[in-house]
């Protein structure tokens, strides 16, 4: 059953007005502040205590098991599990290189699946960089993701590119940007209200047209516009 005694207080911020809703920690009293009212209910319905007591209570939990033997940290059970002895042995379908095992259950299992030695699951399933993706399949994407046709052109041209945003954005701060309408709104993605300074010819554009950079930071070519309109307008 929620409880009915929480608090709701309304805190202005330059970008929006937010809502926060408090409850105090069942076990030590503190004071326990939520921005999304769904997660304050679900935390009062179960009764969650704040992160300084559920990070106690796991670790009363963890050091009784490892004291019981119930629980071993992966990096002595590693150690543990190269000392242990592989009587159980199998041929790879593939190579026929001999495969050991620890246990007659995982030699029944590697059986059943026609499990593979290492060296011909890679080749077999293509494991890689990027889960099968070669390298060269890698650099042409890097270089098309940065609008290049080839990874040498992008090679060549990438580092004058990052260098003309550099310049175009050390133009932009030059100008009285506080100024802008809706300036004080300005934020992050996501945040609700929030607004971001953009370029109406974009910063993109003017390096595939060759423009000046000067041209692209010029006082006309710039607004502030909501973070939304911004991300869909980057995403084209």
């Amino acid at each position: 059953m929620l409880s009915i005694f929480f608090r709701i207080f309304i805190v202005n911020t330059p970008n929006c007005t937010e809502m926060i809703y408090k409850r105090n920690c069942p076990k030590c009293g503190d004071e326990i502040n939520y921005k999304n009212p769904r997660s304050f209910k679900w935390a009062d319905r179960a009764g969650n205590p704040c992160r300084k007591c559920y990070s106690k209570v796991i670790s009363d939990t963890v050091k009784t098991k490892f004291k019981n033997g119930e629980w071993i940290p992966k990096s002595r059970d590693r150690e543990r599990e190269k000392t242990l002895e592989r009587n159980y042995h199998k041929n790879c379908n593939n190579c026929g290189n001999i495969m050991k095992y620890v246990s007659k259950g995982t030699l029944e299992r590697a059986t059943k699946e026609n499990t593979l030695c290492n060296s011909c699951s890679t080749i077999v399933h293509k494991k890689g960089i990027m889960n099968g993706v070669t390298k060269e399949q890698t650099e042409q994407m890097r270089a098309t993701k940065a609008g290049f046709e080839n990874f040498d052109e992008y090679k060549l041209r990438y580092p004058k590119k990052q260098f003309y945003k550099r310049e175009v954005w050390r133009l932009t701060y030059q100008h009285p940007l506080n100024t802008l309408e809706h300036w004080e709104l300005r934020g992050r993605c996501g945040v609700q209200g929030a607004y971001q300074l953009d370029h109406i010819k974009s910063i993109n554009w003017g390096w595939e047209n060759g423009i000046a950079p000067e041209v692209i930071a010029e006082w006309d070519n710039l607004r502030m516009i909501p973070w939304r309109t911004n991300l869909l307008k980057s995403s084209k």
